[in-house]
C-alpha cells in the first residue's frame, strides 16, 4: 500500500508513531478507510528475551519529559516508527463504509507495507482541515476521517458510551529539566477523538475477528 495517502496525527514532538489512516472514496460512492498499525512482531519474536521484557513491563510509562520504554528505542522510534515518506511494516483493518449510513458494509485484515504521506501533529491537522483554500488529496482524505469520526462518536454518546475524560496538564520545567516552572491545559481539538474513534473502530474489528 505504498502508494495509498496514509498519513498519521500524534501529539506535537511524538517519535514512537504507531498508527496511521487513510480515505478515499470507492467508485460505488462508499468510503474506503483504514488503519494502519506498526508492525512490532517482524522484529520482536515471540518467546525471545526482548518479547519477555516487554511482557514484564507490561507498558511504557510516560512522565514529565521522560518515559521508561516497554520496547527499545531503536523499534519504537525507528524501525517501526511510521515517519513520514519511508516505508513501513503494518499490521492494517480496511473497511468499506457505507456512505449514507456510516457503518462498515465489509471489512479486510492485511499485514502491508505502507509509506505515510506526512506525520502530522493534531494541531497542523486541524489547521489543515479548517483551511478552505488547501484541496490537496491528504487535506481532502482528513476532512473525510473526520467527518466519518463525527458519525461514529455521535452513534456511540447515542447509545449510552461511556465518556471518561479530565484535563490533561502540560509541565514547562527549568533548564536543568528537574523542576516546574509552569503548567498549562492542553487544548483539544476535533482530530483528537478523529484518532480515538478510528483506534476504537480497529479494536472493534480485531476483537470480533479473533473471537
Amino acid at each position: 500500500m505504498r502508494e495509498f495517502c496514509i498519513c498519521s496525527v500524534d501529539p506535537i514532538g511524538c517519535k514512537d508513531i504507531d498508527d496511521a489512516l487513510h480515505c478515499k472514496i470507492l467508485p460505488n460512492g462508499n468510503y474506503e478507510v483504514g488503519v494502519h498499525i506498526a508492525d512490532v512482531t517482524h522484529f520482536v519474536r515471540p518467546g525471545t528475551e526482548i518479547d519477555r521484557e516487554a511482557a514484564r513491563r507490561c507498558t511504557t510509562v510516560y512522565l514529565v519529559e521522560k518515559r521508561t520504554d516497554m520496547l527499545p528505542g531503536l523499534l519504537t522510534e525507528n524501525l517501526c516508527s511510521i515517519r513520514g515518506e519511508v516505508e513501513r511494516l503494518a499490521f492494517s483493518v480496511i473497511w468499506e463504509i457505507d456512505a449514507n449510513t456510516f457503518k462498515p458494509v465489509k471489512t479486510d485484515y492485511r499485514k502491508t507495507v505502507i509509506r505515510s504521506r506526512a506525520a502530522l501533529d493534531y494541531y497542523t491537522a486541524q489547521d489543515m482541515i479548517d483551511n478552505p483554500q488547501d484541496k490537496t488529496e491528504l487535506t481532502e482524505s482528513l476532512r473525510r476521517l473526520l467527518k466519518i469520526a463525527t458519525v461514529l462518536r455521535n452513534r456511540r454518546n447515542d447509545q449510552g458510551a461511556l465518556t471518561l475524560a479530565s484535563p490533561e496538564i502540560k509541565f514547562k520545567l527549568d533548564v536543568d529539566r528537574e523542576n516546574p516552572t509552569d503548567a498549562s491545559e492542553y487544548k483539544h481539538v476535533s482530530t483528537h477523538y478523529m484518532i480515538e474513534e478510528f483506534m476504537l473502530l480497529a479494536n472493534i474489528a480485531v476483537a470480533e475477528k479473533i473471537v
